[in-house]
């Protein structure tokens, strides 16, 4: 659901000027899951499982929401898509405006509501 939702029309271009998304398989890439391990550590949480890096490989935040450390997945829920605003606010740096974010949560937002339950 999360790679489905940043490639809407409206969220693509938005996210892709601000953020560069690897996605690993933890199963099929090799080393995926050496590399999961090191960098999710001894956190909680299912996949998707989301890491921001800074250019220099440094944690910005983690889609382990605070202050609980749940991980929010493919956010849906209103809760897990405030948290995945937090990230992208905390990380977007100076390419994608506040207009841009709030443009892409607000498509964040239309998109979870068909979606929950």
């Amino acid at each position: 659901m999360l790679e489905e939702f940043l490639g809407r029309p409206k969220t693509a271009p938005i996210y892709q000027q601000g953020w560069v998304d690897l996605m690993i398989d933890v199963d099929r890439d090799t080393n995926g899951k050496a590399l999961n391990e090191r960098l999710k550590g001894s956190r909680n949480g299912g996949l998707p499982w989301m890491i921001v890096l800074d250019t220099e490989g440094k944690e910005i935040v983690t889609s382990n929401a605070e202050p609980k450390g749940g991980n929010i997945g493919g956010p849906v829920q209103p809760e897990e898509c405030a948290w995945f605003g937090v990230m992208m606010e905390r990380s977007r740096g100076d390419k994608v405006s506040k207009e841009q974010l709030d443009a892409m949560l607000a498509d964040l937002e239309e998109y979870a509501k068909s979606k929950r339950r």
